[in-house]
């Protein structure tokens, strides 16, 4: 590696001071231009500072954008310098000292007002600012009204009030122990008090993070009453027309005597719908929605399921019905014993049909209370079984397994005794 010469030295050293040089006086310049380390200041005239010092805030439109830089007093003013945090305000805005905290804290408020800007250093007159109403200033007012009273005059007001309040002390007394009595309620409910507003706090956080959901609802009803007044208005206009062709065609009433009892009754249907013009409009804006969930519908494949309840009276439907289960091996007749269920719970045949046409109920049982504590039919009994075919329940005996004294599998050593089981009266067919 090559060493340094001495003339390398020197020209390295007179390089590093000329740098050293050169970076001192480019400091000193940027430390010297305004707009880079500084900001704008702006005056104010104020008749009193009111507790305002340096660094408090300035606000606008309720965002802090400055800092207050200096109060001064000149010529028997109070000016204030104040920062904006690079925003500009009009050279009409007004000032107001504001109180920011309970601890006495000040606040700069600006009113931003006039369409010429307010340059750099530039100052507020007094007549655009005002200060805060302080406890002093109270004070001497009141001692300044005070010094014009009339002793003699304010003595009688006094005595008169005196009187009247000794006169209103039964009613008095009676407000104030109403008073208690309300704050002993609000005592003892404190703690409902305190979920009653907990749940308040929970739905206003709710609204709030909903918010956006609720505009859209707005949004989107604002829509819907839009697209049915336009409904309306169509409907309208419909509606004018055809009384306007009712109009042109009534000198044909009078020629066609046959035409004329068909335009009354056109006529009549006309105001019909003229009255119905609201139910019409609902049911357009029904039918829209009905027919966008149709579209849907009918777009997921290429044929779709549609259900029309009650389109013929059961009555009319149920010899098919049963022709149909017939045809597939079961017989109404026989229905509840192909289905396995025990004779007491078959219907009553003496019972009265249920409105719908339906089979009667299965007549009531006698079980778990102090007469009957047990089950109303044993288990292993006869009734407790599916009946034979010659042992169905018929209206002259309904309930034929009563008269059985043993099971399927062979008699029981004490029998079962009798079913608790309430049949309907007993009737002869006929």
């Amino acid at each position: 590696m090559r060493a340094i010469e001495v003339s390398d030295r020197a020209r390295t050293g007179i390089i590093g001071i000329l740098l050293g040089v050169l970076l001192l006086g480019v400091g000193q310049s940027l430390s010297s231009i305004p707009m880079l380390f500084t900001q704008a200041t702006y005056y104010g005239q104020f008749t009193d500072s009111a507790g305002l010092n340096p660094g408090d805030k300035v606000r606008i439109d309720g965002v802090d954008v400055g800092t207050v830089t200096s109060t001064a007093l000149r010529d028997g003013l109070v000016v204030v310098g104040f920062n904006l945090g690079g925003h500009t305000i009009g050279t009409d805005s007004r000032l107001a000292i504001r109180t920011n905290t309970i601890l006495g804290m000040k606040v700069l408020e600006i009113d931003p007002h006039g369409s010429e800007e307010l340059k750099p250093h530039q100052v507020l007159p007094v007549g655009q600012s005002t200060e805060p109403y302080q406890i002093y200033d109270a004070f001497f007012d009141v001692s300044t009204a005070a010094s014009g009273w009339d002793i003699d005059t304010v003595k009688q007001s006094l005595t008169v009030l005196a009187d009247t309040v000794d006169q209103a002390t039964p009613h008095l007394g009676a407000a104030l122990r109403g008073v208690a009595d309300l704050s002993d309620v609000i005592g003892q409910r404190d703690e409902q008090f305190t979920e009653l507003l907990a749940g308040a706090n929970d739905l206003a956080a709710v609204f709030g993070e909903r918010s956006a959901d609720v505009n859209r609802l707005l949004i989107h009803a604002r829509e819907l009453l839009a697209a049915v007044n336009e409904r309306g208005a169509a409907i309208s206009q419909l509606l004018e027309r055809v009384s306007a062709v009712s109009e042109q065609v009534a000198g044909l009433i009078e020629d066609n005597p046959n035409l004329g009892h068909v335009l009354r009754q056109l006529q009549s249907v006309t105001d019909l719908l003229a009255d119905r013009k609201d139910d019409l409009a609902e049911l357009l804006s029904i039918v829209r929605n009905y027919s966008a969930g149709l579209s849907e519908a009918l777009g997921s494949g290429p044929y779709f399921k549609a259900l029309v309840a009650n389109l013929v009276p059961g009555q009319i439907m149920q010899p098919f019905v049963d022709a149909a289960f017939k045809e597939r091996g079961i017989d109404p007749e026989n229905f509840w014993r192909d289905a396995g269920l025990p004779v007491f719970q078959w219907p009553d045949p003496n019972g009265a049909p249920q409105p719908n046409r339906a089979p009667p109920s299965a007549p009531p049982v006698r079980e778990g209370t102090p007469e009957h504590p047990g089950p109303a039919v044993v288990p292993g009994a006869p009734c407790s079984y599916t009946p034979p075919p010659d042992g169905l329940p018929r209206p002259d005996n309904p309930l034929p397994c009563a008269a059985v004294d043993q099971g399927p599998f062979g008699p029981v050593p004490g029998g079962f005794g009798p079913p608790a089981v309430l049949t309907a009266p007993t009737k002869t067919e006929g």
